[in-house]
Formats: C-alpha cells, sequence, structure tokens
C-alpha cells in the first residue's frame, strides 16, 4: 500500500508547485524591476576625493618625431570629471612631465678629462632615476607628497615604444611598482605615434603596451587610446604641432574616463565631441575580450634574446681594462654555471664585445662582422670617476644629440640607426649601475678613479650571460645584507633580470627555489 502511493503522492506534489508558480509568475515580463547596476567608484582610497596623476612627455628622444604630451589630457579629463553630476567626489587631476634636460659635468676618459654635456629624460626609466627632486618625484608616485592617488595614468614615448619596447617596459614596471606602494593603480594608456613612418604601426603600440601590461609585476591595465584613435573618421584626426592633438587629448581623457566609469564621456555635461566619446567607450568594451597579441615576442631589437644553447660560449674583445673588467664578472657568472668560456675559435664564433662610443678611441669599439661573430655586444663606455657616480645617473637616455651614443639608450639607438640588427646588442651599463645604487646606496660605480667596480662587473655579466642564453644562474640569496657575499649577489640578480625584462617584457623574472 505505502510503496503503490508514493508516486501519486509525488505527482499531487508537483502538480501543486507549478500552480503555485505560473500563478505567482507576472502577465508582463516588463512589470519586473531590474536590478541596479553595479555602481562602479573610481574612489580607490574612499576619502571622498577622486585624484588621478598623468604620465607623459612632452618631447620624444628622437628630434624628428612626437612626444606625448600630459597637460592636454589632464585638462580634458578634469573637464569631463568636474561635469558629471553622477559622480559626487572632489576631483583632483595633476599631471607631471618625464621630459628634463641639463648641463653636467661629466669626465672622459681614462685621463679624466672634464665637458659639459646637457642631458635629457625622455624615458621612465631616466624619469624614475634622474637624480634632481627624485625623492619627492617618486615619494609623489607612491602618494606620500599630500596627494593620495587613487589612479595614476603612465604614457611614455612613442618612439620608445617602437624601436625599444624592451626598455618602455623596464621603466613601466619601475613606474607602476612605486605606484602601487601607495595603494594607487596604475594605468598603461597605448599612445600613438604622429608619423607611423619613423615610428611604428598601431599593431606594434597594440602588441607591447598590452605585453608589457599583462605581465607586470604589479596588476596593471591597459587604456587603449591608441585603438581608439584608429577606429576614428579621418575627419576626426586632427593635426597640430603638440602631440596628442586637442581631438587626440580628448579622446585620451575620454579613454581613461571609460575605463574608470565604465561609460561614454558623453555622459559628462561637458560636451566636446560625443561621437569621439561614443567611438572610445565602443573600443573599450570591444577589445577587452580581444587577442592583442600571440606567443614570445619577435620583434628585433638591441635587447632580444640572442638564445644561444652551446655549452661552451666563445668570445672576443679587443683587450681594454674596462673590458678585461667585464670579462671577471662574465667568468664569475659562468663559473656558477656549466657552461665554459673561451677566448676565441673557429669563425663564426659566439659574440664580441666592446665599447660603444664613436667619440673616445673608436678603434676599441664593438665589431659588426657576421663571418667572425654571430651577436656583438656594446656598451657606453664608463664616465671618469672624478664625477661619474653623478653624471652616469643622468646618462641613461641622451647627451647632446641624437647621434651621440654614449649613453645606455644612445648606444641601442645607434645600433637601430646604422641598421645593426639583428647582430648588434646592446649593455646598459648606467642603468645597472642606477639599479645597483638603489639596491646599495653605498656602492660606487668605480674600484678607482676609472675602473668599473667589481659589481658593476658581475652586474654586467649576469645580464651578459642571460642575454646571450636566455638562461641564469642565480643562487640563494645570502643572509647578511651588509656582507660582500649579498652585495655581490644583489648585483648579479640585477644583472639578470634586467636582462629578463628587457628580452621578454615580463616584470616577475623565475628565480632558483
Amino acid at each position: 500500500m505505502t510503496t503503490q502511493s508514493t508516486p501519486h503522492l509525488l505527482k499531487v506534489f508537483i502538480v501543486i508547485i507549478l500552480i503555485l508558480t505560473y500563478n505567482c509568475t507576472p502577465d508582463d515580463p516588463s512589470d519586473v524591476t531590474p536590478a541596479d547596476p553595479t555602481h562602479i567608484s573610481p574612489d580607490i582610497n574612499e576619502d571622498g576625493k577622486l585624484n588621478i596623476l598623468i604620465l607623459g612627455t612632452s618631447h620624444s628622444i628622437n628630434s624628428s618625431a612626437a612626444g606625448f604630451a600630459a597637460n592636454n589630457i589632464a585638462e580634458e579629463l578634469n573637464r569631463i570629471l568636474s561635469h558629471d553630476k553622477t559622480l559626487d567626489l572632489e576631483v583632483g587631476i595633476s599631471f607631471e612631465d618625464i621630459y628634463q634636460t641639463k648641463e653636467v659635468a661629466y669626465g672622459l676618459g681614462q685621463a679624466g678629462n672634464v665637458y659639459n654635456a646637457n642631458c635629457y629624460a625622455h624615458s621612465l626609466m631616466q624619469y624614475y632615476y634622474w637624480p634632481d627632486g627624485q625623492a619627492d618625484r617618486l615619494g609623489n608616485l607612491a602618494g606620500q607628497n599630500g596627494t593620495q592617488w587613487d589612479y595614476v595614468v603612465v604614457a611614455s614615448d612613442p618612439y620608445i615604444v617602437a624601436k625599444l619596447p624592451g626598455y618602455y617596459a623596464l621603466g613601466v614596471n619601475k613606474i607602476v611598482s612605486k605606484i602601487a606602494e601607495g595603494g594607487a593603480k596604475p594605468l598603461l594608456l597605448m599612445v600613438w605615434p604622429r608619423d607611423e613612418a619613423i615610428t611604428a604601426s598601431m599593431s606594434h603600440y597594440e602588441e607591447f603596451t598590452y605585453r608589457t601590461a599583462d605581465h607586470a609585476g604589479v596588476d596593471t591595465k591597459t587604456v587603449p587610446a591608441g585603438l581608439a584613435w584608429e577606429s576614428l573618421p579621418s575627419a576626426k584626426k586632427d593635426t597640430a604641432t603638440e602631440h596628442p592633438t586637442p581631438n587626440g587629448a580628448y579622446l585620451a581623457a575620454a579613454s581613461v574616463y571609460a575605463q574608470l566609469l565604465n561609460k561614454s564621456a558623453k555622459a559628462s555635461d561637458y560636451v566636446y565631441d560625443d561621437e569621439i566619446a561614443d567611438i572610445v567607450f565602443t573600443t573599450l568594451t570591444d577589445e577587452a575580450g580581444q587577442i592583442h597579441y600571440t606567443g614570445e615576442r619577435s620583434f628585433m631589437s638591441p635587447f632580444k634574446s640572442c638564445d644561444i644553447e652551446d655549452s661552451t660560449l666563445n668570445y672576443n674583445h679587443t683587450g681594454t681594462s674596462s673590458e678585461n673588467g667585464i670579462l671577471n664578472g662574465l667568468q664569475w657568472i659562468i663559473e656558477q654555471s656549466d657552461r665554459t668560456l673561451v677566448n676565441g675559435g673557429t669563425p663564426p664564433i659566439d659574440f664580441n664585445y666592446g665599447r660603444a662610443n664613436t667619440n673616445f678611441e673608436p678603434h676599441k669599439r664593438y665589431k659588426i662582422d657576421p663571418a667572425q661573430f654571430d651577436f656583438s655586444l656594446g656598451f657606453p663606455m664608463q664616465d671618469n670617476g672624478n664625477y661619474g657616480d653623478v653624471s652616469m645617473l643622468y646618462g641613461l637616455d641622451k647627451r647632446y644629440d641624437d647621434s651621440n651614443n654614449g649613453t645606455d639608450l644612445g648606444t641601442a639607438l645607434y645600433m637601430v640607426h646604422q641598421s645593426e640588427l639583428p647582430y648588434a646588442r646592446a649593455i646598459p651599463v648606467r642603468t645597472l649601475y642606477a639599479l645597483i645604487k638603489e639596491a646599495i646606496p653605498s656602492q660606487s660605480a668605480y674600484s678607482d678613479n676609472w675602473h668599473m667596480h667589481g659589481n658593476l662587473n658581475k652586474a654586467i655579466g649576469a645580464y651578459m650571460y642571460t642575454l646571450l642564453t636566455g638562461d641564469y644562474v642565480l643562487g640563494e640569496e645570502p643572509e647578511d645584507r651588509n656582507s660582500n657575499a649579498w652585495k655581490a649577489w644583489m648585483s648579479h640578480k640585477i644583472g639578470y633580470e634586467t636582462a629578463y625584462t628587457l628580452m621578454t617584457l615580463k616584470g616577475i623574472p623565475p628565480h632558483t627555489d
């Protein structure tokens, strides 16, 4: 009896549930009140203010190209946000110009003859390490100078992104790490060039902006302003001596606004151009689900990995004391690996290395000769020790003019301009020194008035090893941070990590267990 009645009772129960469900369903679907959309508050630190800092550069490292200035973008963003009546926040928009210039005294060669040269900051790395006002500048990025930022928007010199994307990524990672210290969110603005003929295609900017942001050491979002600019009808692409143009500045600002609030800038009562605002928002929405690059980077640059798999590395150099010092550093790294280092061999051998400067003893430069060497590594000769601990920190980007190759980027761009790729590779000695100086403030670049310090040579050796092989041999960190062993280990780490980021555009290098 019980087993037979159970199915009947279950059927009755189901019918009752269906009747109740039907009776509770509204006749008109429009009677259902939709849930309110999630409110997006850009006030990250919840202080009732929306503070945004925008970085850009008014001058390009190439005098024939244009920078990407932040001042007009900041002005347009302030207008858009200040006229958004739905935003119950005090709005504060600021900008900083990456570009700096200063006449700096330096000593040339072992004799130390003193010269004065105009030095320039164009890259994010030089902006970070420019000695004048560095503490205030970095404190400001970290929100420690009176304004706690919610967002910091990072734009860069389009020419550097075009020709040296690895160095762009290296700078982005330094900047966004400092931004994150203060709790702000970094946004990487995809820039675009004024003239693609002397820079790169929009697909290049897309790939390397997204690669850099996606693999940054801290969470960093891409703002696809460059793709929005590309989507504009030609009539909207205005021209001007300044870059970005007025329409471009509004577009960049509208892109940041859309990124923060997930809506078109036409929602603001500030009216500039609703068509541009809608194109920006459509671009942001469409690009969110797109694939912007595939595989590993293949772009050829002076910082690309050589990928030598040989167990024996055959080398050559011209025999200067500076090169012998670097050889000591490289040998120190090799001794920690399962490879060997041999002078000479049957040509073409793996690599030669030497000074890069053309303005001092040019016969001691690296040699481009594919029949003799697979790769040729060049480094900007160190300044003399009479001023070098300071002057080297001004020498990452540019000294004198576009043709001078006595700086890190001067060396790299000379290789590009002289069509020395795919054989040439650059060793950024001054960048390595700046990184070591940050980690070990008491560290000099010199062992005497001319020769580079052993720790700098170790950093150069580690950089060369990773650049040449794509490999690393970093051991465990010594416990005593005041010991010479720790300082040598840190120099090794800096050399390896710098090469890794320059080669891969990734901000978190793999380490040994």
